[in-house]
């Protein structure tokens, strides 16, 4: 991590007083002054809805073409807000420009991104009744005194969400550890790439904060347990799937051994089928198991379910998206990958900014 995202995060453990927090889901956000001044708004979705306002598509350029040191303010038709960082571009696709239904970024590298909006603050882990061997919630938890944890959550309270790849993770560039960096893109018959798997949770965290290391706009990071679950209630509070579809049963719309229409589908591609998307976001229940930071004692719990595991088929009806299944974090497995997530930092990069990023209390 650069420097100036490393003060950010010193800064956070820091930070340990007073902020008047949202602790039920049907509070509004509070209304904060943002410090980010670029504001633009969407045509629709009419398929030209790109966030631009003759200052670079996305918005996200100044006048004269130089890169803009602050993220974007998007609103969309419905007048909700998200935040698009410098150098990214709001797809212009038909669809992709609305937040209840999956606004859809693209970074300088094309791997593209979904805003997740969310009124919980701080954000937490949610019980959805899924677990792999029985028992409860209590069992598994996120790190939250890790630096990097208290920045993505102070971010989602201020800007109201964060961002979740749209596609489960796949080789970007790098040659070694220190410099791999994940994309999210899609893999099918037609678009070449390979999904991210064999690959061990505490690797996928170095290689998540090697997303976009020069721009001082936004820190990429390794999905926590309550990022999962904020996404699933999220499609379930914008009426795109019940709580059932993302807790009981996800065969209709995930690659599962007992789906209808991913046969032979054995989690090679992500992105492949309409039918596994969600808000724009493809695959995040089935196809590949996925890891995230969310703890169970000493290993790691996956999510999701899978189209298999350990040669075993893995139903829908079974293996939910909102399952949480534990795991050795040595274990390199060919089924498991992970997803990428953004957070937005303050408008000036270094987290000396107590208007922009607000202390929670954890």
């Amino acid at each position: 991590m650069n420097n100036m995202k490393q003060i950010l995060l010193s800064v956070v453990t820091l930070l340990s007083v007073g902020i008047v927090s949202c602790s039920s889901e049907d509070e509004e956000i509070l209304n904060v002054v943002s410090p980010v001044p670029n504001e633009v708004r969407s045509s629709g979705d009419n398929g030209n809805g790109n966030n631009g306002s003759g200052n670079g598509t996305g918005g996200t350029t100044t006048g004269d073409g130089e890169s803009s040191a602050t993220a974007t303010k998007y609103t969309d038709s419905n007048g909700d807000v998200a935040y698009v960082p410098a150098q990214f571009q709001v797809s212009n696709k038909a669809g992709e420009q609305t937040i209840r239904t999956g606004l859809v970024v693209i970074a300088p590298d094309g791997s593209e991104y979904v805003w997740v909006s969310t009124k919980q603050t701080p954000l937490k882990t949610r019980d959805f009744g899924s677990y792999f061997s029985g028992g409860s919630l209590s069992g598994y938890q996120d790190e939250a005194t890790l630096p990097a944890y208290q920045s993505m959550v102070e971010s989602v309270a201020h800007y109201g969400g964060f961002y979740i790849g749209r596609y489960e993770a796949s080789y970007g560039s790098g040659s070694s550890l220190a410099d791999y960096v994940p994309a999210s893109k899609p893999v099918t018959a037609n678009q070449s790439g390979r999904i991210w798997v064999q690959f061990s949770p505490q690797d996928a965290t170095v290689a998540c904060e090697n997303l976009y290391r020069n721009n001082p706009t936004v820190q990429g990071f390794f999905l926590w347990g309550c990022n999962w679950d904020t996404t699933l209630q999220w499609l379930v509070d914008t009426g795109n799937k019940t709580y059932e579809e993302v807790a009981i049963n996800s065969t209709s719309w995930g690659n599962y051994s007992n789906d209808d229409f991913s046969p032979n589908a054995r989690g090679n591609y992500t992105g492949a089928y309409e039918e596994a998307k969600a808000n724009n976001i493809y695959d995040l229940a089935g196809n590949n198991w996925e890891w995230t930071q969310e703890r169970y004692g000493s290993s790691y719990v996956m999510r999701s379910g899978g189209y298999n595991l350990m040669g075993g088929s893995c139903p829908g009806n079974l293996y939910p998206a909102a399952i949480r299944d534990p795991l050795p974090g040595n274990n390199h497995h060919p089924n498991v990958c992970f997803r990428t997530g953004l957070f937005i930092l303050p408008s000036d990069g270094t987290g000396d900014d107590t208007a922009g990023i607000r202390p929670v209390t954890m």
